[in-house]
């Protein structure tokens, strides 16, 4: 059914398409061709053994700014220029498209991913008190705890035996819903001491993306046709399996939020209201009874803020901590030195004294292997957005036309589509050096950059600007 209906669609998308183009403004950028009119280059990138790869071979041939193809031949601005990024994120002109808005409210509802505008706003303000850095510190202990908890199950496996294999793609999603739990609602999970009452949330997450790799050619196009009709018609159409299973997300999570939320309320309403208490469900319960409209928060919004602190949290924090595991696993070298870093540390301080956030700073290694990790493997590699006027958009590093001209800027129409390649960015020579992509967190210790964007180490990794990831220092 699902092929007959896109093919349908696609003839009738396709002839919108011919009748209403406009006249190409991106015709004078290079870049590669697309082996499909109908597919573009979304089917390529989407099928990606290692993800950005393709990408990556694109801006050492073409630059950081090139053209190329959505679904239906629609032009589309990929774009990975220090300055051209620092634009786009520092404007309110670029907002999130239509489809990808949709999406985050399908999965965590409207909540600060699916908001813009003043809507976005009023959510930062409300949260802005739970993610200060000086909020943040107190939990360091918390972390401590919990991490000294996994450690104590990875030891028992351990015990009799000379190795065992540990799974650290099942692990750390583990220790970071228990983490969240604890310090954003005040709630054990209990994933890491077996009592677990939620473990059909866990399932959820765990299964949310298992082909988000594999989509077919029919699913590709349907989904290309979907962001060019009505909203709530495209997704009423037909549901795919991905649908299914982020609807399901959202309904495990949002009952798992409302039952800890009443919890909260029912039984520490007195501390849920002290300044003092300041566990980021604590923020959101008084958000709700804030005078100021321009920093209060409705009871389904916070629902929503709570399934996206779940999710978002959880995905980012777990994937990034097992690829630092991973290449510390590859590179014995910088294993050693971050061992040797803790053992100084530990030399000074003592084993039984529990570590402040002042002592992690003090380790400048460690924290060049976290930011060397978050450079090489962003969790999130690319952003959609869409022009809301026409524009141009400057460059630090001049691109190359198809005349040969050197070109300082891009001109763009309002509606253009835009890619933003954060790890294309993360991997640039002009930015990062020769070994861009080799791993070296070297390249962190005393070096300062010609360019300065993100929140962390230079990176885009938490994007940047009105929209950054407000939860970076968190994570």
């Amino acid at each position: 059914m699902l092929t007959l209906l896109v093919l349908g669609m696609s003839a009738l998308t396709l002839g919108f398409f011919i009748l209403e183009r406009r006249p190409s403004t991106l015709a004078f950028l290079r870049g590669p061709k697309p082996v499909s009119y109908l597919l573009g280059h979304e089917y390529e990138i989407s099928h990606q053994t290692d993800a950005g790869q393709l990408e990556f071979e694109w801006v050492k041939r073409y630059g950081p700014t090139i053209r190329i193809f959505g679904c239906f031949h629609e032009e589309v601005l990929m774009i990975a220029d220090p300055m051209g990024l620092q634009h786009i994120f520092q404007s309110q002109n670029y907002p999130k498209t239509r489809d990808i808005r949709l999406i985050a409210e399908r999965v965590f509802g409207k909540g600060l991913l699916w908001a813009t505008g003043e809507a976005h706003q009023r959510h930062r303000r409300a949260l802005n008190p739970a993610f200060s850095t000086q909020n943040l510190k107190k939990f360091v202990p918390l972390f401590q705890e919990t991490t000294l908890q996994l450690v104590q199950k990875w030891n028992a496996r351990l015990e009799g035996n000379a190795a065992v294999v540990l799974n650290m793609a099942q692990w750390m999603p583990k220790i970071t819903l228990d983490v969240i739990g604890r310090s954003a609602f005040d709630f054990n999970f209990g994933l890491l001491d077996g009592t677990a009452d939620y473990n059909e949330l866990y399932r959820t997450m765990r299964d949310m993306f298992l082909d988000s790799k594999s989509s077919s050619t029919v699913t590709v196009l349907y989904d290309a046709i979907r962001r060019r009709i009505p909203e709530r018609f495209g997704f009423r159409m037909y549901t795919t399996k991905e649908d299914r299973r982020l609807s399901a997300f959202l309904s495990a999570a949002q009952r798992a939020a409302r039952n800890i939320l009443l919890r909260k309320q029912e039984v520490e309403m007195p501390n849920a209201n002290s300044d003092d208490d300041k566990d980021i469900l604590s923020v959101l319960i008084r958000a709700t009874k804030h005078n100021d409209h321009r920093k209060k928060l409705h009871e389904d919004e916070i629902i929503s803020q709570m399934a996206t602190i779940i999710l978002a949290g959880n995905e980012t924090t777990s994937s990034t901590m097992s690829w630092m595991l991973y290449e510390l696993s590859k590179h014995a070298d910088s294993q050693t030195r971050v061992h040797e870093e803790i053992t100084i540390l530990r030399a000074q301080t003592g084993c039984h004294v529990s570590l402040t956030s002042a002592h992690y700073d003090s380790m400048p290694y460690f924290n060049a292997v976290i930011k060397e990790t978050l450079r090489l493997h962003p969790i999130l590699p690319i952003l959609v957005r869409e022009a809301d006027e026409h524009d141009t958009i400057p460059l630090s590093i001049l691109v190359k036309s198809k005349t040969g001209s050197l070109l300082p800027d891009v001109p763009i129409r309002k509606g253009q589509r835009i890619l933003l390649h954060l790890g294309a960015y993360n991997r640039l020579t002009q930015v990062w050096g020769d070994d861009a992509d080799s791993w070296n967190p070297v390249r962190f210790i005393d070096e300062k950059k010609e360019v300065v964007i993100g929140m962390y180490g230079n990176l885009a990794t938490f994007s940047g600007g009105i929209r950054s990831c407000i939860g970076w220092q968190f994570a």
